[in-house]
């Protein structure tokens, strides 16, 4: 039987992580693995994965955010228990999902997509499992060459799914005042444009008001995901009413905004699966901040790749990770202007060359394969006899 990887998909938005999943699988092929996906969202998942592993066991498992990784037989994972190694790439905070990033079991390996999410499980979770960052790959858009960059039909897009910052803001009236005080003290830290990431600046917010946790993290952990998950919706709102008074494609449910008036045109949010082709008709891609400070969002790389120009919230990270690719425009002042020299800029589509020559180098699929292959390897190295053996102290 030929040895191979078995990966897990569940409930995400628009789909991308079950497209994203399939792209590695085929990845793995190319390596000697075949592959087999469970749909978590399958209600006949149970049987289906009986049946897989009664056929054989996987050389190891994959998934984003943890999916199936907490699988249980008999009360124990059960990975751990039939000595499968599981790989997990994460692209969320661990302060949204502590349990999940606080499973501790020989044989899982937790990758990281930025360190900001490395330093969180480092310093507040105070992790115990294998932790480290994954730069990510991202799978070539077949129609980036398919129109010259002047002749493609969307001027301006913006691809995110609304939510009400003002409405989240309401559901903290109903928390306690202690807890409505460290959000808005930590939200106006983290909106300031300080150069720090999330749970960095409400730990300067917690030390200001003289509060130490202890191993009760909950009650930090829960402010820093809300203080995200606000932030987020403060800035890609910021972006929409921007958007609005320019010829913009805006994607997404944003209709608790009021359009009247606006240039831009809004539809329906699509499957991740038709980006690649609507990215490869549009010029410039705008993009908003993930609430990270050393992380890309998959907006950036994606419009590279379909060799858009880029218009983007920033950080000084991410200025220095885009020195190479001259085509991606930091946001400095009004949108207005931005947009404006990019759409007359002479040398753009030179400068779309050579950045997406560069993006395909910067997050190629084959190298992000290669990485997570490489983590199959050490797992080997781990369960070999003298591998990671902690030696007695000498007498």
């Amino acid at each position: 039987m030929q040895p191979y990887a078995l990966g897990f998909v569940g409930q995400n938005a628009n789909g991308i992580l079950h497209w994203w999943t399939e792209n590695i699988l085929n990845g793995f092929s190319r390596h000697g693995y075949a592959s087999k996906l469970i749909d978590l969202l399958d209600s006949t998942w149970p049987a289906k994965l009986g049946e897989i592993m009664n056929a054989g066991a996987p050389q190891f498992c994959f998934s984003f955010q943890g999916m199936g990784m907490d699988i249980k037989l008999n009360n124990e994972n059960a990975w751990t228990r039939a000595g499968i190694p599981f790989f997990t790439y994460l692209g969320d905070n661990p302060y949204h999902a502590p349990r999940l990033h606080a499973a501790h079991a020989p044989g899982m390996y937790l990758l990281y997509g930025c360190r900001d999410f490395l330093e969180t499980y480092q310093r507040f979770l105070h992790g115990r499992a294998y932790a480290t960052v994954v730069p990510s790959g991202y799978p070539a858009n077949p129609f980036a060459d398919g129109k010259p960059w002047k002749q493609r039909r969307h001027e301006i897009v913006f691809a995110k799914t609304g939510v009400n910052p003002a409405a989240l803001r309401e559901g903290w009236n109903k928390l306690p005042a202690r807890v409505r005080l460290l959000l808005e003290e930590c939200s106006e830290l983290v909106l300031s444009g300080v150069d720090d990431t999330i749970a960095g600046c409400c730990a300067t917010v917690f030390a200001s008001r003289q509060i130490h946790c202890g191993d009760a993290r909950e009650l930090f952990l829960s402010v820093c995901s809300s203080v995200d998950f606000y932030a987020r919706a403060v800035r890609a709102e910021r972006m929409v009413r921007a958007l609005m008074r320019h010829n913009a494609l805006i994607i997404g449910d944003w209709s608790y905004l009021d359009q009247a008036g606006s240039r831009a045109r809004f539809i329906a949010p699509i499957p991740a699966a038709a980006l690649d082709e609507l990215y490869a008709d549009s010029r410039i891609i705008a993009n908003t901040l993930p609430s990270v400070r050393y992380g890309t969002h998959e907006r950036v790389t994606a419009g590279l790749l379909a060799k858009c120009a880029i218009v983007s919230e920033s950080t000084p990270w991410l200025d220095r990770t885009m020195e190479r690719c001259p085509s991606f425009f930091a946001l400095q002042g009004d949108i207005s202007d931005t947009l404006h020299s990019v759409l007359h800029d002479p040398a753009i589509e030179e400068k779309i060359g050579a950045s997406a020559t560069a993006a395909r180098e910067m997050y190629s699929m084959e190298n992000f394969i290669t990485e997570i292959l490489s983590y199959v390897e050490l797992e080997r190295y781990r369960k070999a006899d003298l591998g990671w053996w902690t030696f007695p102290p000498r007498a």
